[in-house]
C-alpha cells in the first residue's frame, strides 16, 4: 500500500452509500464477523472507536473538497473513503471530521496524507500509515503497525506485536506489553512498558526507556543519548551507539556476561562490579569483558565517541 497513491475511480459493488461534499454524514452498514476494512481519509481528524455490534457507523463531516463518501460492503471486505480530487491544497483543518465506530475484532488497513487519527480498543491486524499527522492509540491488541512520516505517535496499553515508526516526530509509549519494534529519525523516544522483546533504531534523538520485563533488547542509536532502566530478567542484548552516551541501570543484579567495546573516543564506566576496562595494544580504545552472577545471558555493547555506564 502506498500512502502517496490516489485512486481516481473506485467502483461501487454491493451495498454502498455515496454522499456529496460539504455535508454531514451519519451512515451505518452491517458487516460480517472480523471484517477486513480498507480506509482512506486523506485530510482532517479521524477517531476510530470499537463497539459491540456487527456494523460500522460513520458520523461527522466530510472534507470541504470531498467528491463523495465511499462506504461499501462486499462480503468480508469494507471500503471507507472520503474521495478527494487528484490534486488539492490545504491543511487538515479543512479536512474530514469523522468518528467511525467499528467492531472490536477486525483487520484494518488505513491511510492518510494530512490527517490525525485516534484509535482505541481494537484487536486484530491493524495498519495505519500517514504522511503528515499525529497518531494516538490506546488498547490495541494483535499485530499493530503505526507509521507517520511527519508527526508524533502516542500509545498506551498496546499488546502483541507492535511496530511504531516516525521520520520527524516523537514516540511516547506507556503500559504496553509484547514485542515492539520502534524506529525514529529526528525525534525523542519515551517508553515505560512491559515489553519482553524490544528493538529500537534511532537517529538524532534521545531515548528514555523503563522496560523492566525485557528479556531481549536491540538498540542502535546515532547522535543521541539513551537512558535505559532494565530488570534482572534481561538475557540477550545487542547495543550500539555512535556519538551518544548510553546508561544502563538495572533494578536487580542481572545474570549476564558483558562484552563492551569502547571503540574510538569511547568511555566505559562499570559500577556493577570491580572489573575495569582494558586499553587495547596499539589503540586508544578500551574494552571490558566481565560477568555478573553466573553470566548465563549475553550482552554486547559497542560505542564510537560515546560513554557506556552500567549501574544498579
Amino acid at each position: 500500500m502506498s500512502i502517496l497513491k490516489y485512486v481516481l475511480i473506485v467502483p461501487l459493488i454491493g451495498i454502498s452509500f455515496i454522499s456529496m461534499a460539504k455535508e454531514a454524514v451519519d451512515q451505518q452498514l452491517t458487516v460480517t464477523d472480523n471484517p477486513s476494512v480498507s480506509m482512506k481519509i486523506q485530510r482532517g481528524n479521524v477517531e476510530l472507536v470499537s463497539w459491540d455490534k456487527n456494523s460500522i457507523q460513520i458520523k461527522g463531516e466530510l472534507d470541504e473538497l470531498s467528491q463523495g463518501l465511499i462506504f461499501e460492503v462486499k462480503g468480508n471486505s469494507v471500503i471507507v473513503e472520503d474521495k478527494l480530487p487528484r490534486s488539492y491544497q490545504g491543511s487538515n483543518k479543512q479536512g474530514s471530521q469523522l468518528t467511525i465506530y467499528l467492531p472490536k475484532q477486525l483487520g484494518l488497513d488505513a491511510e492518510g496524507v494530512s490527517a490525525s487519527y485516534q484509535l482505541s480498543q481494537l484487536n486484530g491486524q491493524i495498519s495505519l500509515a500517514l504522511v503528515s499527522g499525529n497518531i494516538n492509540a490506546q488498547q490495541l491488541s494483535g499485530n499493530t503497525k503505526l507509521t507517520t512520516v511527519s508527526g508524533n505517535i502516542n500509545t498506551s496499553e498496546l499488546a502483541g506485536k507492535i511496530n511504531l515508526e516516525t521520520v520527524s516526530g516523537d514516540i511516547t509509549d506507556s503500559n504496553s506489553q509484547g514485542e515492539a519494534e520502534l524506529r525514529l529519525v529526528s525525534g525523542e523516544l519515551k517508553s515505560q512498558s512491559a515489553f519482553t522483546h524490544l528493538s529500537v533504531d534511532q537517529v538524532s534523538g534521545d531515548i528514555t526507556a523503563i522496560v523492566n520485563q525485557v528479556t531481549e533488547l536491540n538498540i542502535v542509536t546515532i547522535s543521541g543519548d539513551a537512558q535505559l532502566t532494565l530488570g534482572a530478567d534481561l538475557n540477550k542484548a545487542q547495543l550500539e551507539t555512535i556519538s551518544g552516551d548510553m546508561a544502563l541501570t538495572f533494578a536487580g543484579m542481572p545474570n549476564i556476561n558483558f562484552m563492551i567495546d569502547g571503540g574510538p573516543g569511547g568511555k566505559i564506566d562499570n559500577q556493577l562490579t570491580d572489573d575495569k576496562p582494558l586499553k587495547q595494544k596499539y589503540s586508544p580504545a578500551k574494552t571490558l569483558q566481565f560477568k555478573t552472577q553466573a553470566g548465563t545471558g549475553q550482552v554486547n555493547i559497542n560505542t564510537i565517541s560515546g560513554k557506556i555506564s552500567l549501574t544498579q
